[in-house]
């Protein structure tokens, strides 16, 4: 944050507009403390340090990145048939995530155990997406107000949580 100012002007980002608080969330997001014992995490800028990361905190030079496909382009939501699931691999993985930035940057984490599966599912309209997901064994050390928790009317620690990653997500697990 210390360099904010620096980084608007070389970009010429105007310091009141929705792009510079864009930024600012950002560069906060990645200069955020490690609160729990339980996350690893960091903000890339490229493959070679994403995967080395990954290898890092994954402790293998044995991993296998994948992330959801959609075949076709559809904007409509709609419902999908659950056709096939896969386990992919189970114990801890890093998950990659886009950020919004003046250039490429990934926020990249490991949190704790989990269980990562294929979803092959097909859309009404016949759009196949094969989707990641990431079911979170131990959410015990999650923030109780965190959206999950707030529509499924559970506490932490309690039960799995599971979600889709989006198509500009990327997961690597230890193979």
């Amino acid at each position: 944050m210390e360099k904010f100012p620096e980084i608007l002007n070389h970009f010429s980002i105007d310091s009141k507009s929705k792009d510079a608080q864009t930024i600012k969330k950002t560069i906060e997001l990645c200069e955020e403390s490690e609160v729990k014992h339980k996350e690893k995490k960091t903000c890339v800028t490229s493959l070679e340090s994403m995967v080395d990361f990954g290898l890092s905190v994954l402790g293998t030079n044995n991993i296998l990145a994948i992330t959801s496909e959609v075949q076709g382009e559809t904007q409509a939501s709609q419902r999908y048939t659950i056709e096939q699931v896969q386990q992919i691999s189970d114990g801890d993985n890093m998950v990659c995530h886009k950020l919004n930035y003046a250039y490429a940057l990934h926020y990249c984490h490991v949190g704790g155990s989990t269980r990562t599966y294929m979803v092959s599912m097909v859309g009404v309209d016949g759009t196949k997406v094969k989707a990641v997901s990431v079911c979170h064994k131990d959410t015990s050390f999650w923030n109780a107000h965190a959206i999950p928790f707030v529509v499924l009317k559970v506490k932490p620690g309690t039960m799995p949580i599971c979600h889709f990653l989006q198509d500009d997500q990327i997961v690597f697990v230890p193979i």
